[in-house]
């Protein structure tokens, strides 16, 4: 067990109980549950042996820490505390430097974070310094100069995992006192730490950005490029490959300058935001693109504008939550142009800050913006469909705030949390490593610092009780752990009971995954939803739900079980014939049939009977 640089357990801490969970395919006993001394080394804990989780949380005299980590061999895991809503300081005195233009990457099945590089051009540290921290230990390693640095200075460069290591791609030479536009520009990328041979790319790129793709490529997206000596927004996709080590052209989308992108949870991903060349908004707003990078043909609703410096951020069921940013329109009057001081580029937009819900297929729906101002709005992913927001007020618009979105009732409310919270600024390097749980780069005097925040521990194997039954503990209009797959109607509704009758609108149990599995309904109506494992609706058509005769008991409960890729429906005594699902891990959902159903309890059970 460790705990982060700085945030050393005090003396009643370490006296304090550590209670352990181990997780994992299995259900509770007396086995998965342990609480030790903080401060014993060396104890054999006689966890499952399926154990694929530990869980741990501590507290002591107002202070509370929590750590999640995942098993990946049988030594053991590495699992480290994290203080609960304290901004920690991962790294500081020296790299990462100022001014920004870092490049921040990281690795899930590693728990290595990398930043490299950055825009602090009177500093060869900060041009060629890189950072790797441990999300398992808190262990922070630098390089420089001759010693795991980077081979060439870059600023605006990516990070992505590449093989067994990181690709750093791209980005500018920073030089003090020369234009941007007249920088040097790089068509190659890097292993870092390995080879000093560096990898020629298909095109100079800056200001882009990337991401890895299932099968291990990384994607190039947009940026600034150079034909000759004229800049251009760049529009061809470009693909690295780690078995080749070489890069290939991809496809051509809309040109974007600083655009976002996206892996969403249906295997797709979103590319939205962005300039062109001469500074105005790329359109549309967003454009899919296929699992291995082909361009989708979803078409993006019309109502959603374009922004400078909106924010995105992936939701559960393939959806995309884009947030704030300014319009491009120049000031009407002296009031409006100091309005107009709070964005980087452009004004606040006429009718108001917007946010809008994108759903899988592209239609949107507003999200609520009352009480939030977004001229530049900074946007991480977290647990039970819920994003981060930090913002500000109207009444306070230098104070960053931070706000979660709820799903249900479609808006932002402030989130609690200590008043002198540090949270990420605008225009600085943030990268979420988890659902609720992100770092970003501060540009501070003394030479730049590497935060982190952690805002919550649910993971793929929590355990839900009563699902359905069981409200939000700060919200009790909102069930727990549910969330809906697009902005929710009059037809779907929670009072207590689930309310299905859109079969267009999947409710998922959020954040989990699951092997063989057991699903169990109660039911208020006499119309039975379908259950939703990975795309697969079951009590359809293709796999109804058996009509027998048996009733009272568990006999009353519609129940779904699965073993490997093979499912079985459960009701009234009577049992389907086995039907075919995905084999792998599998989500959770429910979906309204022909008639309209009411949900009271929806119960997941990390075992499966025999067929």
């Amino acid at each position: 067990m460790f705990t982060l640089p700085g945030q050393a357990l005090s003396l009643e801490a370490s006296r304090a109980s550590l209670e352990l969970s181990a997780l994992g395919d299995f259900e509770p006993s007396n086995e998965s549950a342990e609480v030790l001394p903080a401060d014993r080394a060396g104890a054999t804990l006689r966890f499952p042996a399926q154990t694929q989780a530990v869980q741990a949380r501590l507290a002591a005299s107002g202070d509370r820490y929590a750590g999640y980590a995942e098993r990946r061999s049988d030594s053991g895991l590495d699992l480290l505390l994290w203080p609960d809503r304290a901004t920690a300081v991962l790294a500081s005195s020296g790299y990462p430097g100022r001014r920004g233009g870092q490049a921040l990457g990281f690795a899930p099945s590693s728990s290595t974070l990398v930043v490299a590089g950055g825009d602090d051009a009177l500093k060869t540290e900060a041009i060629v310094g890189t950072l790797r921290w441990s999300a398992t230990t808190g262990a922070a390693e630098r390089g420089g100069v001759g010693a795991g640095g980077l081979n060439q200075p870059r600023a605006f460069a990516t990070v992505t995992p590449f093989g067994d290591g990181f690709l750093v791609a791209g980005g500018q030479k920073p030089v003090d006192g020369v234009p941007e536009a007249e920088l040097e520009l790089h068509g190659t990328a890097e292993l870092l730490g390995g080879s000093a041979e560096l990898l020629p790319l298909q095109y100079t790129r800056t200001h882009h950005a990337a991401v890895a793709l299932a099968d291990g490529r990384t994607l190039l997206v947009g940026g600034r490029t150079k034909v000759g000596s004229v800049s251009v927004a760049q529009y061809q996709l470009e693909l690295v490959d780690p078995k080749s080590l070489r890069a290939s052209v991809g496809d051509a989308i809309t040109p974007r300058i600083d655009p976002v992108v996206l892996t969403l949870s249906d295997g797709r991903l979103f590319v939205g935001g962005g300039t062109l060349l001469g500074g105005s908004l790329s359109t549309p707003v967003g454009e899919w693109l296929s699992a291995d990078a082909r361009l989708d043909s979803t078409p993006l609703s019309p109502e959603v504008p374009p922004r400078f410096d909106r924010g995105f951020v992936a939701m559960p069921g393939g959806g995309v939550l884009a947030v704030g940013g300014c319009e491009d329109r120049l000031p009407s009057s002296d009031a409006d142009a100091e309005a107009c001081q709070q964005c980087r580029t452009g004004c606040p937009p006429l009718d108001g800050w917007d946010a809008w819900w994108i759903a899988s297929d592209g239609a949107a729906d507003r999200v609520s913006l009352e009480g939030v101002s977004t001229p530049h709005p900074v946007l991480v992913a977290g647990s039970d469909g819920s994003p981060w927001l930090v913002a500000s007020e109207p009444l306070s618009p230098d104070i960053p705030r931070l706000f979660r979105f709820d799903p249900w009732a479609v808006r932002f409310e402030p989130a609690d949390g200590p008043s002198d919270l540090r949270l990420p600024r605008a225009g600085l390097p943030a990268l979420s490593l988890a659902p609720d749980t992100f770092v970003w780069v501060d540009d501070v005097d003394v030479g730049g610092e590497l935060l982190g925040l952690r805002l919550g521990a649910r993971s793929r194997f929590t355990r839900d009780v009563a699902l359905v039954l069981s409200s939000d503990p700060e919200d009790p209009e909102r069930p727990a752990h549910l969330v809906p797959t697009r902005a929710p109607d009059e037809r779907t509704t929670y009072d207590g009971g689930l309310t299905l009758a859109d079969p267009e609108l999947t409710v998922l149990v959020t954040d989990t995954d699951y092997a063989d599995v057991r699903i169990a309904l109660t039911v208020a109506t006499s119309a039975l939803p379908r259950v939703q494992l990975n795309g697969l609706a079951l009590g359809g058509d293709d796999c109804p739900w058996p009509e027998g005769d048996a009733r009272g008991g568990d006999a009353e409960q519609p129940t779904v079980v699965r073993r490997g890729a093979r499912a079985q429906l459960r009701y009234h005594g009577a049992r389907s014939a086995p039907c075919p699902v995905d084999d792998g891990r599998l989500t959770v959902g429910l979906v309204a049939g022909p008639r309209p159903s009411v949900v009271k309890q929806l119960e997941i059970f990390r075992d499966a009977t025999a067929f």
